[in-house]
Protein backbone atom coordinates (compact mmCIF):
# COMPACT_ATOMS: atom_id res chain seq x y z
CA UNK A 1 0.00 0.00 0.00
CA UNK A 2 0.97 3.56 -0.48
CA UNK A 3 1.84 5.37 2.68
CA UNK A 4 0.27 8.37 2.74
CA UNK A 5 1.73 11.57 4.19
CA UNK A 6 -0.97 13.89 4.43
CA UNK A 7 1.37 16.81 6.57
CA UNK A 8 3.31 17.43 3.46
CA UNK A 9 2.63 19.88 0.09
CA UNK A 10 4.28 18.77 -3.05
CA UNK A 11 4.30 21.18 -6.13
CA UNK A 12 2.47 19.08 -8.18
CA UNK A 13 -0.20 20.96 -10.33
CA UNK A 14 -2.75 18.80 -12.20
CA UNK A 15 -4.34 20.63 -15.47
CA UNK A 16 -7.24 18.35 -17.18
CA UNK A 17 -5.85 17.25 -20.51
CA UNK A 18 -7.05 17.51 -24.13
CA UNK A 19 -8.89 14.92 -26.36
CA UNK A 20 -5.89 15.50 -28.86
CA UNK A 21 -3.55 14.54 -25.53
CA UNK A 22 -5.52 10.83 -25.13
CA UNK A 23 -2.84 9.43 -26.40
CA UNK A 24 -0.68 9.70 -23.47
CA UNK A 25 -3.12 7.87 -21.28
CA UNK A 26 -2.76 4.40 -23.10
CA UNK A 27 -0.15 1.93 -23.67
CA UNK A 28 1.81 2.31 -26.88
CA UNK A 29 1.91 -1.32 -29.66
CA UNK A 30 5.20 0.39 -30.79
CA UNK A 31 7.65 -0.28 -28.77
CA UNK A 32 10.06 2.02 -30.44
CA UNK A 33 7.49 5.03 -29.77
CA UNK A 34 7.26 3.91 -25.97
CA UNK A 35 11.31 4.93 -26.30
CA UNK A 36 11.22 8.10 -27.54
CA UNK A 37 8.08 8.93 -25.08
CA UNK A 38 10.93 7.63 -22.41
CA UNK A 39 7.98 5.65 -20.66
CA UNK A 40 8.90 4.44 -17.49
CA UNK A 41 5.92 2.37 -16.45
CA UNK A 42 2.07 2.70 -15.58
CA UNK A 43 0.17 1.47 -12.16
CA UNK A 44 -3.35 0.06 -12.67
CA UNK A 45 -5.28 1.19 -9.74
CA UNK A 46 -8.73 0.12 -8.57
CA UNK A 47 -10.44 1.71 -4.73
CA UNK A 48 -12.26 -2.24 -4.63
CA UNK A 49 -15.92 -3.43 -4.13
CA UNK A 50 -15.95 -0.46 -1.13
CA UNK A 51 -14.99 1.82 -3.61
CA UNK A 52 -12.47 3.14 -0.47
CA UNK A 53 -9.86 0.76 -0.96
CA UNK A 54 -6.64 1.24 -3.23
CA UNK A 55 -5.54 -1.65 -4.92
CA UNK A 56 -2.11 -0.81 -7.46
CA UNK A 57 0.06 -2.95 -9.51
CA UNK A 58 3.23 -1.60 -11.37
CA UNK A 59 3.56 -2.13 -15.25
CA UNK A 60 7.53 -1.61 -16.13
CA UNK A 61 8.02 -0.30 -19.79
CA UNK A 62 11.09 0.16 -21.73
CA UNK A 63 12.61 -3.12 -19.73
CA UNK A 64 12.20 -1.24 -16.49
CA UNK A 65 15.55 0.92 -16.70
CA UNK A 66 14.29 4.55 -16.25
CA UNK A 67 12.96 3.58 -13.28
CA UNK A 68 15.72 5.02 -10.74
CA UNK A 69 15.43 5.62 -7.33
CA UNK A 70 14.70 9.20 -7.99
CA UNK A 71 12.25 8.75 -9.98
CA UNK A 72 10.39 5.98 -7.33
CA UNK A 73 10.68 8.83 -4.46
CA UNK A 74 9.33 11.55 -6.78
CA UNK A 75 6.16 9.11 -7.83
CA UNK A 76 5.90 7.89 -4.08
CA UNK A 77 5.38 12.07 -3.64
CA UNK A 78 3.00 12.28 -6.59
CA UNK A 79 0.49 9.52 -5.53
CA UNK A 80 0.86 10.90 -1.46
CA UNK A 81 -0.63 14.11 -3.24
CA UNK A 82 -3.15 12.43 -5.05
CA UNK A 83 -4.69 10.40 -2.00
CA UNK A 84 -4.46 12.91 0.80
CA UNK A 85 -6.55 15.43 -1.24
CA UNK A 86 -7.26 14.72 -4.83
CA UNK A 87 -8.77 12.22 -7.57
CA UNK A 88 -7.48 8.86 -5.67
CA UNK A 89 -8.65 9.49 -2.50
CA UNK A 90 -11.94 7.11 -3.18
CA UNK A 91 -13.88 6.70 -5.46
CA UNK A 92 -16.73 9.36 -4.36
CA UNK A 93 -13.88 11.80 -4.75
CA UNK A 94 -12.64 11.00 -8.04
CA UNK A 95 -16.34 11.16 -9.21
CA UNK A 96 -16.48 14.85 -7.82
CA UNK A 97 -12.96 15.55 -9.04
CA UNK A 98 -13.91 14.77 -13.01
CA UNK A 99 -17.02 16.50 -12.41
CA UNK A 100 -15.48 19.23 -11.26
CA UNK A 101 -12.54 19.72 -13.45
CA UNK A 102 -13.54 18.47 -16.35
CA UNK A 103 -10.90 16.79 -18.84
CA UNK A 104 -13.20 14.00 -21.06
CA UNK A 105 -10.05 11.85 -23.21
CA UNK A 106 -12.47 9.52 -24.86
CA UNK A 107 -15.99 10.32 -26.88
CA UNK A 108 -18.50 8.83 -24.47
CA UNK A 109 -17.33 10.82 -21.99
CA UNK A 110 -15.98 7.81 -19.20
CA UNK A 111 -12.49 8.74 -19.16
CA UNK A 112 -11.05 11.42 -18.05
CA UNK A 113 -7.64 12.67 -18.11
CA UNK A 114 -4.82 14.54 -15.98
CA UNK A 115 -1.27 15.91 -16.25
CA UNK A 116 0.96 16.86 -14.00
CA UNK A 117 4.80 17.84 -15.34
CA UNK A 118 8.02 17.78 -12.88
CA UNK A 119 11.49 19.27 -13.99
CA UNK A 120 12.43 15.64 -15.03
CA UNK A 121 9.05 13.96 -15.11
CA UNK A 122 5.71 13.73 -16.94
CA UNK A 123 2.34 11.96 -15.17
CA UNK A 124 -0.69 11.24 -17.37
CA UNK A 125 -3.53 10.09 -14.73
CA UNK A 126 -6.39 8.46 -16.20
CA UNK A 127 -9.68 8.41 -14.15
CA UNK A 128 -12.56 6.62 -15.03
CA UNK A 129 -14.39 6.98 -11.78
CA UNK A 130 -17.28 4.41 -12.49
CA UNK A 131 -17.52 0.61 -10.06
CA UNK A 132 -16.50 -2.17 -11.17
CA UNK A 133 -13.76 -1.46 -13.12
CA UNK A 134 -9.67 -0.51 -12.71
CA UNK A 135 -10.65 3.59 -11.87
CA UNK A 136 -7.61 4.69 -12.50
CA UNK A 137 -4.11 4.32 -14.60
CA UNK A 138 -1.02 6.37 -14.06
CA UNK A 139 1.36 6.59 -17.11
CA UNK A 140 4.77 8.37 -16.09
CA UNK A 141 7.35 9.99 -18.88
CA UNK A 142 11.34 10.98 -18.59
CA UNK A 143 11.24 13.86 -20.13
CA UNK A 144 15.02 13.64 -20.34
CA UNK A 145 14.60 10.26 -22.48
CA UNK A 146 12.15 12.47 -24.92
CA UNK A 147 14.36 15.31 -25.47
CA UNK A 148 17.62 12.90 -25.91
CA UNK A 149 15.63 10.85 -28.46
CA UNK A 150 14.37 13.75 -29.81
CA UNK A 151 17.77 15.84 -29.98
CA UNK A 152 19.40 13.92 -33.25
CA UNK A 153 15.36 14.97 -35.45
CA UNK A 154 15.65 18.37 -37.20
CA UNK A 155 13.08 20.60 -36.08
CA UNK A 156 13.67 23.33 -38.32
CA UNK A 157 15.25 24.87 -41.58
CA UNK A 158 15.68 28.25 -42.38
CA UNK A 159 16.77 29.46 -45.99
CA UNK A 160 17.87 32.91 -47.48
CA UNK A 161 17.94 34.08 -50.40
CA UNK A 162 21.72 33.92 -51.03
CA UNK A 163 21.32 30.15 -50.90
CA UNK A 164 22.29 30.20 -47.03
CA UNK A 165 20.36 27.27 -45.29
CA UNK A 166 20.54 25.95 -41.93
CA UNK A 167 18.93 22.88 -40.56
CA UNK A 168 18.38 22.86 -36.82
CA UNK A 169 17.71 20.10 -34.20
CA UNK A 170 17.76 22.19 -31.15
CA UNK A 171 14.51 23.68 -30.99
CA UNK A 172 15.64 26.54 -29.05
CA UNK A 173 17.93 27.88 -31.30
CA UNK A 174 15.63 27.44 -34.36
CA UNK A 175 13.15 29.75 -32.40
CA UNK A 176 15.78 32.22 -31.58
CA UNK A 177 16.61 32.45 -35.07
CA UNK A 178 13.23 33.20 -36.48
CA UNK A 179 12.74 35.48 -33.89
CA UNK A 180 15.88 37.59 -34.67
CA UNK A 181 15.58 37.03 -38.30
CA UNK A 182 11.84 38.27 -39.02
CA UNK A 183 12.53 41.78 -38.81
CA UNK A 184 15.04 41.68 -41.90
CA UNK A 185 13.06 38.97 -43.81
CA UNK A 186 12.42 41.79 -46.95
CA UNK A 187 16.18 42.25 -47.14
CA UNK A 188 17.50 38.67 -46.40
CA UNK A 189 14.92 36.51 -48.29
CA UNK A 190 14.72 34.53 -44.29
CA UNK A 191 12.07 31.42 -44.92
CA UNK A 192 11.59 29.01 -42.57
CA UNK A 193 10.25 25.83 -42.22
CA UNK A 194 9.08 23.38 -39.31
CA UNK A 195 9.75 20.15 -40.02
CA UNK A 196 8.71 18.95 -36.00
CA UNK A 197 4.99 17.51 -35.15
CA UNK A 198 6.15 18.39 -31.46
CA UNK A 199 2.56 21.35 -30.62
CA UNK A 200 5.19 23.38 -28.46
CA UNK A 201 7.19 24.04 -31.05
CA UNK A 202 4.68 24.81 -33.74
CA UNK A 203 2.81 26.73 -31.22
CA UNK A 204 5.95 28.76 -30.43
CA UNK A 205 6.51 29.86 -34.12
CA UNK A 206 3.07 30.83 -33.90
CA UNK A 207 3.54 32.88 -31.54
CA UNK A 208 6.26 34.47 -32.40
CA UNK A 209 4.70 35.41 -35.90
CA UNK A 210 1.77 36.52 -34.38
CA UNK A 211 3.61 38.84 -32.20
CA UNK A 212 5.85 40.56 -34.41
CA UNK A 213 2.47 41.49 -36.63
CA UNK A 214 0.72 42.56 -33.56
CA UNK A 215 -1.21 39.97 -32.47
CA UNK A 216 -2.11 37.54 -30.03
CA UNK A 217 -2.54 33.96 -31.29
CA UNK A 218 -5.60 32.73 -30.28
CA UNK A 219 -5.21 29.04 -30.25
CA UNK A 220 -4.26 26.90 -27.02
CA UNK A 221 -1.28 24.85 -26.82
CA UNK A 222 -4.00 21.97 -27.10
CA UNK A 223 -5.07 22.81 -30.56
CA UNK A 224 -2.04 22.27 -32.19
CA UNK A 225 -0.61 18.48 -32.60
CA UNK A 226 -4.17 16.98 -34.13
CA UNK A 227 -3.77 13.84 -36.12
CA UNK A 228 -4.96 13.16 -39.16
CA UNK A 229 -8.45 12.39 -37.86
CA UNK A 230 -8.26 15.08 -35.77
CA UNK A 231 -7.74 17.83 -38.70
CA UNK A 232 -10.48 15.35 -40.49
CA UNK A 233 -12.67 16.23 -37.85
CA UNK A 234 -11.48 19.74 -37.85
CA UNK A 235 -12.92 20.19 -41.25
CA UNK A 236 -16.20 18.32 -40.79
CA UNK A 237 -16.57 20.79 -37.66
CA UNK A 238 -15.89 23.59 -40.76
CA UNK A 239 -18.89 22.10 -43.05
CA UNK A 240 -21.97 24.43 -42.49
CA UNK A 241 -24.60 21.43 -43.46
CA UNK A 242 -23.37 18.79 -41.01
CA UNK A 243 -25.23 18.84 -37.68
CA UNK A 244 -22.93 19.80 -34.88
CA UNK A 245 -22.60 19.89 -30.55
CA UNK A 246 -21.47 23.25 -29.15
CA UNK A 247 -19.94 22.52 -25.50
CA UNK A 248 -19.34 25.93 -23.27
CA UNK A 249 -16.59 27.03 -20.59
CA UNK A 250 -15.47 28.92 -18.45
CA UNK A 251 -11.75 29.33 -17.77
CA UNK A 252 -10.29 31.56 -14.83
CA UNK A 253 -6.59 32.09 -13.96
CA UNK A 254 -5.36 30.81 -17.37
CA UNK A 255 -1.97 29.30 -17.41
CA UNK A 256 -1.08 29.54 -14.03
CA UNK A 257 -1.17 26.95 -11.38
CA UNK A 258 -4.90 27.97 -10.04
CA UNK A 259 -6.70 27.44 -13.08
CA UNK A 260 -9.76 26.56 -13.03
CA UNK A 261 -11.91 25.07 -16.73
CA UNK A 262 -15.66 24.65 -16.16
CA UNK A 263 -16.50 22.42 -19.15
CA UNK A 264 -19.96 21.31 -20.67
CA UNK A 265 -21.85 24.31 -20.40
CA UNK A 266 -25.12 25.54 -21.92
CA UNK A 267 -23.97 29.09 -23.22
CA UNK A 268 -26.69 30.38 -20.57
CA UNK A 269 -24.85 28.07 -17.52
CA UNK A 270 -21.47 29.71 -19.44
CA UNK A 271 -22.31 33.12 -19.18
CA UNK A 272 -23.94 32.58 -15.26
CA UNK A 273 -20.44 31.27 -14.21
CA UNK A 274 -18.86 34.01 -16.06
CA UNK A 275 -20.50 36.65 -14.28
CA UNK A 276 -20.53 35.46 -10.92
CA UNK A 277 -16.70 34.30 -10.87
CA UNK A 278 -15.09 37.02 -9.25
CA UNK A 279 -11.40 36.25 -10.35
CA UNK A 280 -9.00 38.79 -11.64
CA UNK A 281 -8.84 36.87 -15.02
CA UNK A 282 -11.50 34.47 -17.21
CA UNK A 283 -12.41 34.01 -20.40
CA UNK A 284 -15.67 32.50 -21.89
CA UNK A 285 -15.39 30.50 -25.16
CA UNK A 286 -17.05 27.18 -26.84
CA UNK A 287 -15.73 23.96 -28.15
CA UNK A 288 -17.80 22.80 -30.99
CA UNK A 289 -17.71 19.16 -32.47
CA UNK A 290 -15.45 18.42 -29.45
CA UNK A 291 -12.19 19.03 -31.69
CA UNK A 292 -12.26 22.88 -32.30
CA UNK A 293 -11.95 25.70 -29.84
CA UNK A 294 -12.15 29.71 -29.58
CA UNK A 295 -12.32 32.02 -26.62
CA UNK A 296 -14.76 34.92 -27.07
CA UNK A 297 -14.63 36.76 -24.21
CA UNK A 298 -11.69 37.81 -21.99
CA UNK A 299 -11.33 40.08 -18.51
CA UNK A 300 -8.39 41.06 -17.30
CA UNK A 301 -8.83 42.86 -14.08
CA UNK A 302 -12.16 44.57 -14.71
CA UNK A 303 -11.39 45.08 -18.52
CA UNK A 304 -13.88 43.25 -20.65
CA UNK A 305 -12.29 42.51 -24.31
CA UNK A 306 -14.38 40.95 -27.35
CA UNK A 307 -12.22 38.38 -29.41
CA UNK A 308 -12.93 38.41 -32.80
CA UNK A 309 -11.29 34.61 -33.41
CA UNK A 310 -14.08 33.21 -35.00
CA UNK A 311 -14.93 35.32 -37.24
CA UNK A 312 -11.67 34.23 -39.19
CA UNK A 313 -11.33 30.53 -37.81
CA UNK A 314 -13.19 28.20 -40.51
CA UNK A 315 -14.49 25.68 -38.06
CA UNK A 316 -16.58 29.29 -36.87
CA UNK A 317 -17.15 32.05 -39.22
CA UNK A 318 -19.72 30.40 -40.99
CA UNK A 319 -21.51 29.08 -38.36
CA UNK A 320 -24.95 30.65 -37.62
CA UNK A 321 -25.34 29.43 -34.53
CA UNK A 322 -22.16 30.82 -33.12
CA UNK A 323 -23.04 34.10 -34.86
CA UNK A 324 -26.39 34.10 -32.91
CA UNK A 325 -24.96 33.34 -29.58
CA UNK A 326 -21.61 36.00 -29.95
CA UNK A 327 -24.61 38.83 -30.51
CA UNK A 328 -26.64 37.16 -27.10
CA UNK A 329 -23.31 36.82 -25.11
CA UNK A 330 -22.80 40.27 -26.00
CA UNK A 331 -25.78 41.95 -25.13
CA UNK A 332 -25.73 40.01 -21.40
CA UNK A 333 -22.36 41.11 -21.32
CA UNK A 334 -22.69 44.69 -21.66
CA UNK A 335 -25.99 44.65 -19.17
CA UNK A 336 -24.83 42.97 -16.34
CA UNK A 337 -20.91 44.51 -16.37
CA UNK A 338 -19.51 47.86 -16.03
CA UNK A 339 -18.93 49.75 -19.35
CA UNK A 340 -15.75 51.44 -18.48
CA UNK A 341 -13.36 48.82 -19.66
CA UNK A 342 -14.75 47.00 -23.10
CA UNK A 343 -12.58 46.39 -26.04
CA UNK A 344 -13.17 44.44 -29.61
CA UNK A 345 -10.47 42.72 -31.46
CA UNK A 346 -7.21 43.96 -29.99
CA UNK A 347 -5.99 43.69 -26.31
CA UNK A 348 -5.81 47.48 -25.43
Amino acid sequence: MWQTQTTIEYPFALRPASIEEAGLFYSQMDEAEDAVLGTVGHIRMDFGASGKEFYHTWWPHNGDQFNTGEFKDELQKFVDMLRSDGPLTNLASMRNYCYQHGGKITEDGRCFGYIAETEHYRYCLRCTPSPGEYQGYLYSYDLRQQRMAQQAKPVGRITYASGEEQTFTDAQKYLDTIREELPYQATTGFRYETLTDDPAVRKAVDDILLDFAGEENPRRGCNYGLTEAGKQALREAADPDRPHTYAWFVMTDCNIPGEQIYRDLTLEEAIRTYLDSDRPEKRLGVTKDGIATVDLVRSLNGEQHFFTDHLQLDSFKRDPEIAAAVKTLRLELEQNTPQQGITIGGLS
